[in-house]
């Protein structure tokens, strides 16, 4: 048995195939789905599920394989001396004139691979073969604003689900086995630039014992106040909702619950560029949460980062005296820690204070145990 033989590599290794093959050009237009069959039922997927995704060679139930983001397997069968040897078992195409950037992270549950496309759309095909199950073709209204590409990251399961962000800043559930939508959550205003591009994590908060959706949104380069957010995942219903920039409310429970920092945003100065210079820059916002977050369940700490100021021209945001050094716009350009009970900050490292470069600097956070 080599690993060479499809049928002697693991849903893990199939999924490696579906990845090196994602984009290639092979089968036809997907845009309905109404006569494909539907997906096995298989069993729902259980915290305990994914808080085990990253030790298990079946699944892949998590961006970044498992909530500290590691992207490590335990397989033994296929490993770094071998996988070369992996050849394409089948291939797939997002197709038509919606063929833009494909960055999404494939989802594996039951022999059933997950991904999204760009333009706000889910694929779901079978491991084995490639056949199309089913797809979700999101409705885009013509407005939308996205600053950066309209690629989606990927998607989330949990129970019977499979949870994804679309480009008019929503968040909707799927079934699983039909790509039927059981709820849409409209979170921002997209003609102002609201997004989601980032794929959204499964938590489970310590506190209370509940399983959470955790999802943030994109926007930074139109001057929207980045915010991360909080839901039921059977209902969609928003729990606590936590911006991501100093002197904005923060939401828990559907009320106004603490700000972010300090109400008066003392880190961010007047904008210059008004004619009465008296429009606080804060209100440009920034600092989206626009990559998924990481989860440490010993500490129950949400980590994630917070993208660039808005607007990342700095002259926007200096002091009377033109010297930008003298405020930090917090909270962007950094890494925050969020308790997942309230949606209350535990604490911030800003990597690029004022951030003129658009650094960003919201990459993927890979936990680790250090001695």
């Amino acid at each position: 048995m080599t690993i060479r033989s499809l049928p002697a590599l693991s849903p893990l290794a199939l999924s490696v195939r579906v990845l090196l093959m994602a984009g290639s050009l092979a089968l036809g237009n997907v845009a309905t789905a109404a006569s494909t069959p539907a997906a096995p039922a298989g069993k729902n997927v259980t915290w305990e599920d994914i808080a085990n995704d990253h030790l298990t060679t079946q699944d892949v139930l998590q961006y970044g394989m498992g909530t500290n983001a590691q992207r490590w397997s335990p397989l033994a069968q296929v490993n770094d001396k071998n996988v070369f040897k992996l050849t394409p078992a089948w291939s797939y195409s997002f197709g038509d004139e919606k063929q833009r950037g494909q960055e999404s992270q494939a989802i594996v549950s039951d022999g059933v691979v997950y991904v999204t496309g760009s333009y706000s759309r889910v694929f779901a095909l079978d491991a084995k073969t490639g056949k199309r199950l089913w797809t979700y073709n999101h409705r885009l209204p013509d407005n939308i604003r996205p600053c950066c590409d309209v690629v989606n990251r990927g998607a989330a399961i949990y129970g019977d689900k499979i949870y994804f962000g679309t480009l008019d800043a929503r968040v909707i559930a799927l079934d699983k086995r039909t790509g039927k939508v059981v709820w849409n959550k409209k979170f921002g205003d997209h003609s102002a630039g609201y997004t989601m591009t980032g794929a959204p994590v499964l938590i489970k908060d310590k506190t209370s014992g509940k399983v959470l959706l955790i999802h943030g949104s994109s926007g930074d380069e139109f001057g929207v106040v980045g915010q991360l957010f909080a839901r039921d995942p059977d209902t969609g219903e928003e729990v606590w909702m936590r911006p991501f920039v100093e002197g904005h409310m923060g939401r828990l429970n559907g009320k106004d619950s603490t700000p972010t920092g300090d109400v008066k945003a003392p880190s961010w100065p007047d904008d210059p560029t008004t004619e009465t210079g008296k429009v606080e820059a804060w209100s440009h916002g920034g600092g989206a949460p626009w990559q998924s977050a990481s989860f440490d369940p010993e500490t129950n700490t949400i980590i994630v980062g917070a993208g660039n100021p808005g607007p990342w021209n700095t002259w926007a945001r200096t002091s009377k005296d033109g010297n930008p050094h003298d405020f930090d716009s917090l909270y962007t350009s950094g890494q925050v820690g969020v308790d997942p009970s309230n949606g209350e900050v535990k604490w911030f490292y800003q990597h690029t204070p004022n951030d003129a470069w658009d650094f960003s600097g919201n990459n993927e956070l890979v936990l680790f145990d250090y001695k």
